[in-house]
């Protein structure tokens, strides 16, 4: 185990191969501008022009942003792994786009023995950066369910995945009166295994906005 332990390490620190990454930016590419119109809407028009006309607040720092904070924490399979993630989400063009940071704060544990003890920290605090393409999917009066696709970076490699990952997410919003919002966001970032170690970092977050 701890050979298999230190050939992961190594190869880790090899970096991402160049092929993987012109992959992983042609795909968003793909994703983000060929798909059709009518998927690609955020909140629909009607919405739009019933908008108040914008006035500058921290939490709607742009026309048709939101700024989101929260808190959550990561988890393995079936399995909490401990992190404390305070994320803080700024969406543009009416939740089209997402620019995402997330510090993670506390040490993760897989806590699957076998064959990963329980005292097996499988990652250090650490910071995460998102840019992802949202798109609607579901438009109720009870709230809008989306899903996400696009791109992580995280400050250190450990045994979950490497740095530079790609990004899911799937997403329930809920207005919560007077224009607030509250989303329960499950993300996942992982390098589709391009190579190992590609187990993911797993993050469920409730955030709110104004």
């Amino acid at each position: 185990m701890v050979v298999m332990f230190t050939r992961l390490h190594a190869r880790r620190e090899a970096g991402t191969p160049a092929r993987a990454r012109a992959l992983f930016v042609a795909l968003v590419a793909i994703i983000s501008c060929c798909l059709r119109p009518h998927l690609a809407r955020a909140d629909s028009s009607s919405d739009a022009d019933s908008a108040p006309a914008y006035s500058w607040t921290p939490w709607n720092p742009c026309p048709h942003c939101d700024l989101l904070v929260g808190a959550g924490t990561t988890y393995g399979f079936f399995k909490w792994t401990d992190g404390f993630v305070l994320p803080a989400l700024l969406e543009i063009d009416d939740s089209r786009w997402e620019l995402g940071a997330f510090r993670i704060a506390t040490a993760q544990y897989l806590k699957e023995d076998p064959p990963f003890p329980a005292s097996l920290r499988s990652a250090n605090p650490e910071w995460g950066f998102t840019a992802m393409r949202r798109w609607q999917v579901l438009h109720r009066s009870w709230g809008k369910l989306y899903l996400g696709f696009g791109a992580s970076y995280k400050t250190e490699s450990d045994w979950l995945d490497a740095s530079w990952n790609f990004a899911y997410l799937i997403g329930a919003r809920f207005e919560v009166g007077s224009g607030s919002i509250l989303e329960l966001s499950v993300r996942h970032w992982s390098n589709a295994w391009f190579r190992a170690p590609n187990r993911g970092e797993n993050l469920v977050v409730l955030t709110f906005g104004l």
